[in-house]
């Protein structure tokens, strides 16, 4: 039987042991240097015992000597052909066996290797230079084996799937570079300025979704933050997955787990109820101040205003997708707005879909049912027509009575009161762009309690905001100068017109949709109004 290994291969028996192997203590016992030639190759014979008498004898001979050597030095082989050599040599069957070495030029046997044991031991004994075409070097190739085995199996499961090279990432900048050097353009960014950033950071970071037992730590809480925000911000393509995996240099898993962490914690009950909250009596007093010198004395009392505003879908939900249609062919969220002529948000109405009217989901709002903990006395709130007049809540007047030239100067006056709820919803849109055009698709109740929790979140971003721009801002400026108004109004409010009114059918309980009391109380506002500009009714009359 005949053994051939032409080439150095990586077909390794199983139970060979690696860690016990050691290439170099078969190279010293033969006293072989460490060479490999691609051109030679190893041929081990191993005849029957009935062979010529001649070649068993050196074959006995040269075995007995590499037994002998391989046994002192305990070392072992690296392919099945040298395993099975050392197997005959020490089994001392009545085997007997021929070592040849040839090329892949001329694998024709060559007489003059045909030597006796004292003969190779001459050989061996030779300075490297002497020897450099010895066949016993084939040995060697058990180096050049396991070197190329461990190559392979430490290569296997390193290389990369995807090669395709990342590119920077651009938020290491902003929070490294532009936060100190350029807040300006970091607040274009991330739509909060540096240290609003940093105050936030500081409410949240305690979080328990932010710690673990993990081995796998978590990128950092600004990092995640900063996804979040950027997410907030943007819509359309710039609020993509893959856009927003490239601007911050994570993976898209990461992005969507940092996303999941932050919202959680900004839904916390502690931080929506410090930023969406009553007014103190210092800020109701200054909300009064300003409705006084912008109309009249008697119209102080109405200090806030509500008006409804409707956060498009980027496509129509899958989970009662015609809900969401609303009046002006989109599918959109509706949600009520109830702020301050500061511009402050201090209630919110969420979670109605695009055909809730705003009459119906303002029923459902906090300040609706608990009107006693906002407004005392005769304060009220104001509104716009689509909105049924209460002894609290005071509307313009709708068609026909609107076109009389009293009630055309009543609503005129009161537009310019209520149109800070606009600029309060434009304000609310132009820093957190997403509200435009919000990138969750609905599929079922789960995702749609996601929009309606990403839509609460902005709110109270923006809140938390505004407040710590305030302190940081001081007296140099307003809130009407911040250009996130502009880029939040548009050409096309969200306000309903007056032709929508209220729906057949939508009335109060009490059967009575314009009580008396709620008209005696709009046309007592509309004596003192007239009193205060100097108005002469009769002269419309005339």
């Amino acid at each position: 039987m005949a053994v051939h290994d032409a080439t150095p291969t990586h077909n390794v028996p199983l139970d060979f042991n690696f860690e016990d192997f050691d290439p170099q203590t078969l190279d010293d016992a033969l006293g072989l240097p460490y060479y490999y030639s691609s051109s030679s190759c190893l041929t081990l014979s191993i005849t029957d015992s009935n062979s010529d008498s001649d070649s068993a004898g050196q074959s006995q001979s040269s075995s007995a000597e590499l037994s002998t050597n391989s046994s002192d030095d305990n070392t072992s082989t690296t392919t099945s052909s040298l395993s099975s050599l050392t197997d005959s040599v020490n089994s001392n069957d009545g085997m007997d066996m021929d070592l040849d070495l040839g090329s892949d030029e001329d694998a024709q046997e060559d007489d003059s290797w045909d030597a006796d044991i004292e003969d190779w031991d001459e050989t061996i004994s030779q300075p490297v230079t002497e020897r450099q075409c010895c066949p016993l070097r084939a040995y060697a190739h058990s180096r050049y084996v396991q070197d190329e085995i461990q190559k392979l199996y430490s290569q296997c499961y390193q290389e990369p799937c995807n090669k395709f090279p990342r590119g920077p990432a651009f938020l290491p900048h902003i929070l490294h570079t532009l936060k100190h050097e350029r807040p300006d353009h970091f607040r274009q960014e991330l739509r909060i300025t540096p240290f609003t950033f940093d105050r936030l950071v500081s409410h949240i970071v305690d979080d328990h979704i932010f710690h673990n037992k993990s081995q796998n730590e978590q990128i950092p809480v600004e990092d995640q933050l900063a996804i979040m925000l950027y997410h907030f911000g943007h819509f359309g393509n710039a609020a993509g997955l893959d856009k927003v995996a490239k601007w911050s240099g994570y993976a898209k898993g990461t992005v969507l787990l940092a996303s999941r962490r932050v919202l959680t914690a900004l839904l916390c009950d502690r931080f929506i109820l410090e930023t969406i909250r009553p007014p103190t009596q210092a800020e109701k007093e200054q909300a009064k101040h300003w409705v006084e010198k912008h109309s009249c004395r008697a119209w102080q009392d109405g200090w806030c205003m509500v008006d409804g505003t409707l956060v498009g879908l980027y496509q129509r939900p899958y989970w009662y997708g015609e809900s969401y249609f609303d009046c002006k062919c989109n599918y959109s969220l509706n949600i009520q707005v109830v702020s301050m002529p500061n511009l402050r948000i201090i209630d919110i109405g969420y979670g109605f879909t695009g055909s809730t009217h705003d009459a119906s989901a303002w029923q459902k709002t906090r300040i609706y049912s608990e009107k006693e903990r906002y407004l005392e006395g005769n304060e009220f709130i104001w509104a716009d027509s689509a909105y049924p007049i209460e002894e609290w809540l005071v509307a313009p007047y709708k068609k026909p009575e609107r076109d009389e030239p009293q009630n055309e100067v009543f609503n005129n006056h009161l537009s310019m009161i209520h149109i800070r709820s606009e600029h309060a919803i434009g304000f609310l849109k132009g820093r957190f762009q997403s509200l435009k055009d919000l990138r969750i698709l609905i599929r079922n109740a789960e995702t749609h309690k996601l929009a309606t929790y990403w839509v609460l979140a902005c709110v109270a971003v923006h809140s938390f905001a505004m407040e710590i721009e305030a302190e940081e801002r001081g007296l140099s400026s307003a809130d009407e100068d911040d250009p996130f108004i502009v880029e939040g109004l548009s050409s096309d409010p969200d306000s309903d017109d007056d032709e929508h009114g209220l729906r057949s059918g939508q009335r109060r309980k009490d059967g009575s949709q314009w009580t008396q009391v709620a008209r005696a109380q709009r046309e007592s506002l509309k004596a003192k109004l007239f009193q205060a500009i100097g108005y002469d009714s009769s002269e419309d009359e005339e």
